[in-house]
């Protein structure tokens, strides 16, 4: 998701350093992710010493294609692995959730590319994704792995479950319905409002992922009725 155009310069008399890189102290190299306009267009610059001692330095625009926003590239310091942070974790206490896929590129394509998730760590068998700021996590569990459903009815709705999702505002909600059906995502219950009128109001859809896993989006109208205790008369 990256496309990148690259300017080398070398440091020298005739071609400084732009002022604001002058005060870098650069040993040998340093890797800088830095936002140049909006959450998906940044700029990555690398620096290193050349052999006559001169500071070589690259400037690579970069478009960025998710939601999250683009924060720094740099190298660990107890390590030589070089990693680039995409996004930044949900205030407060992120929530954890892997699930079972039966097709890693599959899951590649929806979460990072339809749902816009950032990619964080992965390796042949997993890949991390942050979805608004939380870990979710795809395993790759065979092939033959299809989500087993079973149904419950929630305010006239046949829901599907298990189920998994995240409370958006009523403006990310609308935002990612939009998304979805530019891409042709087939909803399982259509993006609507339920529980009208009741303290849990709120617009809500479900569809699926590649392996048949269900996801539900909800944004509740008032979200500080979120865990408003009351029974539901269905």
């Amino acid at each position: 998701h990256l496309n990148k155009i690259e300017r080398r310069h070398e440091h020298s008399e005739r071609n400084p350093m732009p002022p604001p890189l002058q005060r870098l102290a650069v040993s040998s190299s340093f890797f800088l992710l830095r936002n140049t306009n909006t959450i998906r267009r940044c700029t990555v610059m690398s620096f290193s010493l050349t052999s006559k001692g001169n500071i070589s330095w690259s400037e690579t625009p970069t478009l960025v294609k998710h939601p999250g926003r683009a924060l720094s590239m740099t190298t660990a310091e107890d390590s030589n692995t070089k990693f680039v942070t995409l996004s930044e974790p949900a205030p407060g206490s992120p929530f954890h959730y892997a699930f079972p896929v039966h097709d890693l590129e599959a899951a590649k394509e929806f979460y990072g590319g339809i749902l816009g998730c950032a990619e964080g760590r992965s390796s042949a068998k997993w890949q991390d994704y942050s979805l608004y700021g939380h870990q979710i996590v795809a395993h790759w569990v065979g092939k033959d792995y299809k989500c087993q459903d079973y149904y419950n009815p929630v305010d006239g709705d046949e829901v599907p479950v298990p189920h998994a999702g995240i409370a958006l505002t009523v403006e990310q909600f609308h935002e990612l319905s939009h998304r979805l059906r530019l891409a042709d995502i087939k909803f399982i219950i259509e993006p609507h409002l339920r529980f009208k009128g009741q303290p849990g109001e709120q617009w809500t859809m479900f569809f699926k992922d590649p392996s048949g896993n269900n996801l539900e989006f909800k944004a509740m109208t008032t979200m500080k009725n979120l865990f408003a205790k009351y029974n539901v008369v269905e």
